[in-house]
């Protein structure tokens, strides 16, 4: 769960949900998450993207269930050479909100708020949930990193090197056996 006691400050007021104004049943909202989104994150690995963001919220007394669906591309470093680029975006998140005497911190699938809490900022969901789609390494495909900058980065030989050094040590160690079998 993730506790909200109130609004921070700099946020993004067209990210917000009005939990107490919205009515009962089913609502949809559609945002368009962009280089302005982005850019006022710190220490992001996002560099610029577009992402429509569609979230469908049902509300139930005190319970709002949030269906998020993410469509876009974003923009980040590759790994290898340094020069951007795009990574499609296309995931679905889903999540509670649910008003408590006593918010706490677990579980991951339902966010808890006060009860005087009248408006949650979805800015870090939203930003969360498209970041999670960034894989741990993020490289261009064989061939098609800048060329330039590999040689200047690894030097031309560090990178035929690096390649080998990616093949699993445990085909080595096959390899050897069919090669002792052949003798």
């Amino acid at each position: 769960m993730r506790c909200f006691n109130g609004m921070k400050m700099g946020q993004l007021t067209s990210y917000t949900l009005e939990l107490r104004t919205l009515p009962i049943g089913s609502q949809q909202f559609n945002y368009v998450v962009g280089n302005d989104f982005f850019a006022l994150r710190e220490e992001t690995e996002i560099r610029s993207g577009e992402v429509d963001v569609t979230l469908e919220v049902i509300r139930k007394g005190d319970i709002f269930n949030l269906f998020f669906t993410f469509k876009g591309e974003i923009v980040v470093a590759c790994d290898r050479c340094l020069d951007d680029m795009t990574l499609p975006i296309d995931s679905d998140y889903q999540v509670v909100i649910k008003y408590s005497d006593n918010p706490s911190d677990d579980n991951d699938e339902v966010i808890e708020v006060a009860e005087n809490v009248r408006d949650y900022d979805l800015t870090d969901l939203i930003y969360d949930s498209i970041a999670l789609e960034i894989p741990m390494k993020h490289r261009h495909a064989d061939g098609q990193c800048n060329p330039e900058m590999i040689e200047k980065l690894l030097g031309s030989t560090a990178y035929e090197d690096e390649k080998e050094s990616n093949i699993d040590p445990r085909w080595n160690a096959l390899r050897d056996i069919i090669d002792n079998n052949k003798k």
